[in-house]
């Protein structure tokens, strides 16, 4: 059983899985669709076993709901539907620290799958 985070965005979505316990990035998701998504992490599951997916909540600097957030929300319905386990975790700065990880930002998603495994640790409760 594995848990897999997810950076939700709307051209591409960063990927991250915690394997035998070590939260590692995956390939990011581009360009990012619901169903792609899903055929994604039915193929994790196949992979690593199903478990929880733990989707990033972004919310604003004060902690309110966004546009994009209650966006993430539906998502998660959609994954329940789906069949698959799903938990928020709320992933404020969690771009900002992949990219100070990876030394700056890039286009090909990896600062968005570093972030996912932001959001998955924080989830795991691990620094």
């Amino acid at each position: 059983m594995t848990q897999v985070g997810v950076d939700y965005g709307r051209r591409r979505t960063g990927l991250a899985a915690n394997v035998n316990g070590v939260v590692v990035p995956l390939k990011p998701l581009c360009p990012s669709t619901w169903e792609g998504l899903v055929e994604r992490l039915r193929r994790i599951a196949e992979d690593h076993g199903s478990g929880t997916v733990v989707l990033g909540l972004p919310l604003s600097a004060g902690g309110k709901p966004t546009e994009l957030s209650r966006e993430v929300e539906r998502l998660g319905e959609y994954l329940r539907e789906k069949g698959f386990q799903v938990q928020l975790q709320t992933e404020v700065r969690s771009s900002e620290e992949a990219e100070e990880l990876l030394g700056g930002t890039d286009r090909s998603g990896r600062v968005d799958s570093v972030a996912a495994c932001v959001i998955l640790k924080r989830f795991l409760g691990e620094p």
